[in-house]
């Protein structure tokens, strides 16, 4: 589960359609509550990881190193 407040929202949106159909159905149809979106993913296959990445990577961006 991925929980995106609204400015990370945005940033999803803005990045829309590098995602995979799958990918982007699923947060159409997450529930948005008062602290986000909370989409649930389910990996069934590695095909979806790249998608759950780029996701994560809204969520924090990664350590420089």
């Amino acid at each position: 589960m991925i929980i995106l407040g609204k400015d990370k929202r945005s940033k999803l949106e803005a990045d829309r359609e590098h995602y995979t159909k799958e990918v982007q159905e699923k947060c159409d149809g997450a529930q948005t509550c008062h602290d986000g979106k909370w989409i649930m993913l389910e990996p069934v296959d590695a095909s979806l990881f790249p998608d759950f990445v780029r996701l994560l990577n809204i969520k924090r961006k990664p350590n420089k190193r």
